[in-house]
């Protein structure tokens, strides 16, 4: 596929319109139009289609967004990887969902930037339901997450330990947490194990995935939910959020994720790097 087809197609759907297209690529609508055309002829499918609103995509068009972005990054990786100025002998792309950013990635970024000095590093916080697709598709090197989807070809260890805590954002009603309660999904092992423990809990109105922002909505909406203890104990330590008691911890384990034809020394040197850190993150301690 021809990069400058794939980079007009997402400049389309970022700006919904062939004509504000062409002003950022800095070519005509016809040259936009002629280039979506060639793209759909490549593909065989309609990607786009014009309306009164703009532009919309098509089923075949939001499948195919994702593969193109993936494209582009490992253009751009390859054109990087060529012109890396001297001292430097590679790269690594690093990702990890935004609740394990704080005590852990963070960490191990900056001990890689001490240890790996002639490595020049890229992380990003990303989405847990694409994590594994940017991993299979060679955009990122190694990622740290929860639930880990398992797949052919990908290679998993655990990493850290942590557990889903019930905390509230109003301290006088944690004895009546349910009336105030949201479901967030910290994926299926927590559903299956929920759904056990509460049978008789009536589906909440609310039902989130917002990662590291919950607290905050917590706090502010004076809700109750489950949460990573390692973002929770902050906010209860300041008095923002409380632990509900007489209710069940689940575990919640951490794992780095990799693929097999990603395997190197870098690699592993990151992967070592990212065990050291996790040794060294507190231990969980719930009163």
């Amino acid at each position: 596929m021809d990069i400058i087809l794939a980079r007009t197609f997402l400049t389309v759907l970022a700006t919904k319109s062939f004509v504000t297209a062409a002003e950022t690529l800095f070519v005509s609508q016809s040259a936009i139009s002629l280039r979506i055309q060639k793209l759909e002829e490549i593909v065989g499918k309609t990607l786009l289609l014009r309306s009164k609103n703009g532009v919309e995509t098509t089923i075949h068009g939001e499948q195919f967004e994702e593969y193109a972005r993936a494209f582009i990054q490992l253009w751009d990786e390859a054109l990087y990887q060529t012109s890396l100025p001297d001292g430097l002998d590679g790269t690594l792309s690093l990702a990890c969902q935004d609740s394990l950013w704080p005590e852990l990635s963070a960490n191990w970024v900056l001990r890689m930037e001490t240890q790996m000095n002639t490595t020049t590093i890229k992380f990003r916080i990303v989405d847990s339901n694409r994590l594994t697709n940017r991993l299979v598709r060679g955009t990122i090197d190694i990622a740290v997450v929860y639930a880990p989807e398992i797949r052919p070809g990908i290679k998993f260890e655990h990493i850290l330990d942590d557990q889903l805590v019930l905390v509230s954002g109003n301290k006088h009603q944690r004895g009546n947490w349910e009336a105030n309660y949201l479901y967030c999904d910290w994926g299926p092992e927590f559903a299956v194990a929920h759904s056990r423990w509460f049978p008789d809990l009536k589906p909440p109105q609310l039902n989130l995935t917002i990662g590291t922002s919950l607290p905050r909505f917590l706090i502010e909406s004076q809700k109750s939910a489950y949460m990573p203890y390692r973002i929770a104990d902050d906010y209860v330590a300041r008095g923002e959020l409380h632990f509900v008691s007489d209710v069940p911890r689940f575990p919640f384990p951490a794992y780095a994720i990799w693929t097999e034809n990603k395997s190197s020394e870098k690699t592993e040197m990151a992967l070592s790097h990212l065990r050291v850190v996790a040794k060294e993150a507190p231990w969980i301690e719930i009163d």
